[in-house]
C-alpha cells in the first residue's frame, strides 16, 4: 500500500510507466491553457505567475503610458482597467481566495496605482494619502471589488447551466469522506461565500437570485469599490 503524508487519499504519485523508454512524469506544477494547475490544487503559485506577467505587460507601458504625466488620469485608469486587469485576474473566478493572496494582489495593484498618480510611499506616509483617494482619481475600485466581481459573474454564470452540465453538477457536490486532521484549507465555497457577503447578497438564496440574468448583473455591478 502507498503511504505518503502528504496524500492523505493513499493514491501513488510516482511516474506512469508506458515501456521501456515512455513515462508520464508526475510534477509539482504544469501549465495548461494559460493557467498554472499544482499538485496540491492550490492557487498560490499560479496568483504569484499572473502577477510577474502584469507586472511584466504594466512595466512595458510604463514609460509611453501609465508613467507618463501627459496622459489623463482617467486615460490610464481606463488602460489599466482593460490591459492590465485582465492579465492578472485570468482565471480568478476559480481561485480559492485567502487572505494571503489577497494581500499580494492588493500590493500590486496599489504599487501600479501609486506609479500612475506619480505618488511613492513615503509621500503617502507623510501627507497621510489615502488610497481610496487615488483609485477615485483614477476611476478604479479596490482589487478585492474586481475578484469578487469575477468570481459572482461565473458562479451566476455556472448556476444557470442545465443540470447535465459537470460545472453545474460540481456547484452543488460534496465528498464524503472524512477531513484530515488540523485546519482545512479554504474551498472555493468558502471563497465564494466572501464574495457573496461583500456584495450583500442573502447567501442562502443567491441561487435564486442569480437565475434572473439581469438582476445578477446589476447587483454584481453595483459592489461597493
Amino acid at each position: 500500500m502507498h503511504n505518503d503524508p502528504e496524500n492523505f487519499d493513499n493514491v501513488d504519485l510516482s511516474d506512469i510507466i508506458i515501456d521501456d523508454h515512455l513515462y508520464i512524469p508526475m510534477v509539482e506544477h504544469f501549465s495548461y491553457l494559460g493557467s498554472v494547475i499544482s499538485r496540491g490544487v492550490m492557487d498560490e503559485r499560479e496568483v504569484d505567475s499572473r502577477i510577474l506577467k502584469a507586472g511584466s505587460a504594466f512595466g512595458s507601458l510604463r514609460k509611453s503610458l501609465f508613467g507618463s504625466r501627459d496622459v489623463f488620469d482617467e486615460v490610464k485608469g481606463m488602460a489599466y482597467k482593460s490591459l492590465i486587469l485582465p492579465i492578472l485576474l485570468y482565471g480568478a473566478e476559480c481561485w480559492c481566495m485567502t487572505e494571503h493572496l489577497f494581500r499580494k494582489l492588493r500590493n500590486f495593484h496599489h504599487r501600479c496605482v501609486r506609479t500612475m498618480c506619480h505618488v511613492s510611499r513615503i509621500q503617502i506616509r507623510v501627507f497621510r494619502i489615502n488610497t481610496s483617494e487615488l483609485l477615485q482619481k483614477l476611476s478604479l475600485c479596490s482589487i478585492d471589488t474586481y475578484v469578487s466581481q469575477q468570481q459572482l459573474r461565473w458562479a451566476g454564470h455556472v448556476m444557470r447551466m442545465p443540470w447535465n452540465r459537470l460545472p453545474r453538477k460540481v456547484m452543488s457536490s460534496w465528498v464524503r469522506s472524512k477531513r484530515p486532521r488540523g485546519c482545512p484549507n479554504l474551498t472555493y465555497g468558502r471563497s465564494l461565500k466572501k464574495s457573496l457577503k461583500k456584495a450583500d447578497i442573502d447567501i442562502e438564496n443567491w441561487d435564486i437570485l442569480a437565475l434572473d440574468r439581469d438582476r445578477w448583473r446589476n447587483v454584481i455591478h453595483n459592489i461597493s469599490p
